[in-house]
């Protein structure tokens, strides 16, 4: 027998979402690791521009120290007039010694190498220690400019032949101060070894890394010389020949200005991220560099991660719509189900409100339908059951009073709650006064109005009798022949009607400012405050008396007061 049951259809669309989700994770993958790739580089361009900053300021300092060494040296006499007398007496032996302890105690636990005292003409005359004692050709010319112009100088980092280290000179002027000549006798000339502190300095890093040094180079001509040395090539110096416009070299983009980059190359030829800094009142400059791959190591294992996360992500997208696709068959009996669950829970909820409550209680849905309601809702309505549950509940709410109470409802929607009066409408036509409390509740899932109405007529009448009550008092008070006055617990006059202004001549408002002391004769103040402590005390059940009274006008009167 053929079945006429269809087929279940293809589930095109929750192919198609999962197609887009998988998708989509892979495009957000992508787009996460290429972002964080870019902040990754630049945040570690700015951590080698903060290093590369430090270096400098460090250069800077250090050459600022050696100058200022010299400046101290220059301005001290008996050091200047020592120097200028050897210049006069060269062959004196015992002069001779003292100059020289005296550069051994220049000299001692500094990074100056050696220390050269030097004539005009070039001539080392003392020397200590007594060895690379010879004036090469990178500073002889430089003597000899001096000597037209005298001024503390730290050279260059050089090497010539007759000296057997990289070093640089500081170059003193003595100068011949006589009450008839200035003139210069000769230089001091501190030879500094960079090798000693200098570099030391640059080579440090502050973080640790595999990869990552600094660099200082110098500009000669087409070629970029390193003068510390490089961490991946073990010699003492390296030059490489390169132009200043050699591509991507991080050291040849440094002497063309260029401050950073994110994909250079660096002397071996690997691909780095650096900092470029020109040190200041110098030729110098400064790379500080890490390899990218370094920088990436710590990405790549990321996203290994990222991808078994995507990869998870789309396994558990496709494992949650195939539930989504095998659940759709059951959707019905499920909401079925779940509708006869509602109801009971609703009739279950109700049974036991409704049981013994004297209020009126009905749940309205979100149209405001009556879908429950207890037996005196029907009873106070006078309609039937079946009259009520289905009816909007703008059938039991009296004309005039619609408007307001939909106005508290959309106010329960917003805070969840209302406590409101109006007024209810019997089937008769005749109306109530409640007092309606009504919350927003959820059941099973689906949300309800809850609306608790207390007949409120009894307190209407109640407060209706009080206001009778109070006006009949306000008349008597106003309008009685007698003085009346009402007091607070210091007799203070807080209230005094017309005939007692009439009787004591004063306004109402001058009144509020006394007390009857105030206005009765002084021979019954006294009489008066002892019987009125016993009243306030409950000696006495009423104090009644008759005595003289003085007006505003100070005339006498009698009366007669309780």
């Amino acid at each position: 027998m053929k079945s006429d049951r269809q087929k279940p259809a293809i589930p095109w669309i929750l192919i198609g979402l999962f197609f887009v989700i998988a998708v989509t994770s892979v495009i957000l993958g992508i787009l996460y690791y290429r972002n964080h790739k870019k902040q990754l580089f630049e945040d570690q361009l700015n951590e080698l521009s903060v290093i590369a900053d430090l270096k400098v300021r460090q250069i800077v300092e250090w050459r600022r120290e050696r100058l200022a060494d010299g400046s101290l040296i220059s301005t001290n006499l008996p050091l200047i007039r020592l120097f200028n007398s050897y210049f006069e007496e060269q062959n004196d032996v015992t002069l001779r010694s003292e100059v020289i302890q005296t550069l051994r105690s220049l000299i001692v636990n500094s990074d100056y190498k050696n220390v050269l005292l030097i004539d005009t003409a070039s001539n080392v005359l003392v020397s200590f220690p007594d060895r690379d004692t010879l004036v090469g050709d990178h500073l002889r010319p430089m003597i000899t400019e001096l000597a037209g112009n005298p001024e503390i100088v730290l050279t260059d980092i050089h090497q010539t032949s007759k000296v057997s280290f990289v070093h640089l000179d500081l170059l003193i002027p003595i100068i011949s101060r006589t009450a008839v000549d200035t003139s210069l006798s000769g230089f001091l000339a501190f030879r500094i070894d960079p090798t000693d502190l200098l570099y030391p300095s640059i080579q440090t890093w502050p973080l640790p890394s595999k990869t990552a040094e600094s660099l200082l180079i110098r500009e000669e001509g087409d070629s970029v010389y390193y003068f510390n040395e490089p961490k991946f090539r073990r010699n003492t110096e390296v030059v490489i020949k390169a132009s200043k416009g050699a591509g991507d070299l991080a050291s040849a983009m440094a002497v063309r200005g260029i401050e950073s980059t994110l994909d250079g190359i660096d002397y071996r030829g690997k691909r780095v991220i650096a900092a470029m800094k020109k040190v200041p009142e110098s030729t110098w400059h400064l790379v500080a560099k890490i390899d990218r791959d370094e920088v990436l190591a710590e990405l790549n294992d990321q996203i290994t991660l990222i991808i078994i996360i995507i990869i998870l992500f789309i396994l558990t997208t496709g494992l949650f719509l195939g539930i989504i696709e095998w659940n759709e068959s059951v959707r019905f009996y499920r909401s079925r189900y779940e509708a006869e669950l509602d109801h009971l829970a609703l009739v279950k909820h109700f049974d036991y409100i409704l049981k013994y409550a004297n209020d009126i209680i009905y749940l309205t849905d979100r149209k405001l339908n009556i879908i429950e309601a207890n037996d005196r809702a029907t009873e106070a309505c006078q309609l039937s059951r079946d009259d009520l549950i289905g009816a909007s509940v703008t059938r039991i709410v009296a004309p005039g009073y619609v408007e307001s109470m939909l106005g508290e409802t959309r106010l329960i929607g917003e805070k969840g709650f209302a406590t409101y009066e109006t007024m209810l409408l019997r089937n008769d036509g005749s109306v109530f006064p409640v007092e309606i409390s009504a919350r927003e509740v959820e059941i099973e899932g689906v949300k309800y109005y809850q609306s608790i109405c207390r007949d409120i007529t009894e307190r209407k009448n109640s407060e209706e009798t009080l206001r009778e009550s109070e006006e009949r008092f306000r008349k008597i008070f106003e309008e009685s022949p007698f003085g009346i006055a009402m007091t607070s617990k210091d007799l203070t006059i807080l209230r005094a009607n017309t005939a007692l202004c009439r009787m004591t001549g004063y306004s109402e408002e001058e009144l509020r400012s006394y007390t009857f002391r105030d206005f009765t004769h002084p021979g019954y103040i006294k009489n008066d405050e002892i019987s009125l402590m016993k009243l306030v005390a409950e000696e006495i059940p009423i104090y009644h008396t008759e005595k003289r009274y003085i007006r505003k006008d100070r005339s006498i009167i009698w009366g007669s007061t309780t």
